[in-house]
């Protein structure tokens, strides 16, 4: 069973939830596919334990005080202050249990790259979530993508490498990169110097070449 977590039915609206916030109150709104827009609130300490005991997309219930079951709901979208990044307002979406839903869930790199390791790589995530469809149930927190088959420099992995878990469909296009391990830093100036300097001869070369031919 999903936790479930008790909020109020909320009066107070527009600019007025400042108010709240000052008292350790947070806003918030229940919206979903086919129902009315419910404004709730709750206490600023729950919606951190709640926020820290589950991401965005995990289902979870809240029990209005005005109702008798509870909804279940996903956390849709967070509101946060852009300078001190606190809480400032929740998004429930309330969803339906049957019908699968769409979230971007985050892509978390696990294990160890032996190329790291034995070669100095270096590891670039270049994708940080990705899109999947699943239902409310069965939609995982994060997307777990094992980093140990990277034995070589240069090597890379794309979306169509990763297993989804049982029920959960990838929506993100298959040839968009996830991860690589790219050259050591010194490595690769290296090469780039080296480059530059057989170019350099090269082109002296060529140049001393026609300079004779034109004496001639």
């Amino acid at each position: 069973m999903p936790d479930t977590y008790a909020v109020e039915t909320r009066t107070v609206l527009g600019k007025k939830v400042a108010v709240l916030r000052r008292k350790g109150t947070i806003p918030a709104n229940i919206y979903g596919r086919g129902i009315e827009s419910v404004a709730v609130q709750m206490p600023w300490t729950q919606a951190r334990s709640m926020l820290n005991a589950h991401g965005r997309n995990t289902l979870i219930e809240v029990k209005i005080d005005s109702e008798s079951a509870a909804r279940p709901v996903v956390v849709r979208d967070i509101g946060r202050d852009p300078v001190s990044g606190a809480v400032e307002h929740i998004d429930f979406f309330q969803v339906d249990l049957t019908r699968s839903i769409q979230a971007n869930v985050p892509i978390h790199l696990v294990d160890e790259a032996p190329a790291v390791h034995t070669y100095g790589g270096v590891l670039v995530q270049s994708l940080e979530s990705i899109l999947v469809e699943a239902l409310p149930n069965v939609m995982p927190e994060a997307i777990e993508v094992s980093v140990s088959i990277f034995t070589e420099l240069e090597q890379s992995l794309a979306v169509s490498d990763i297993t989804a878990p049982t029920g959960v469909t990838i929506l993100t296009g298959g040839d968009v990169g996830v991860a690589q391990i790219a050259r050591p830093r010194v490595e690769s100036e290296v090469e780039a110097v080296l480059e530059g300097e057989v170019g350099d001869a090269d082109g002296a070369g060529d140049a001393g070449a026609e300079g004779e031919t034109s004496e001639e």
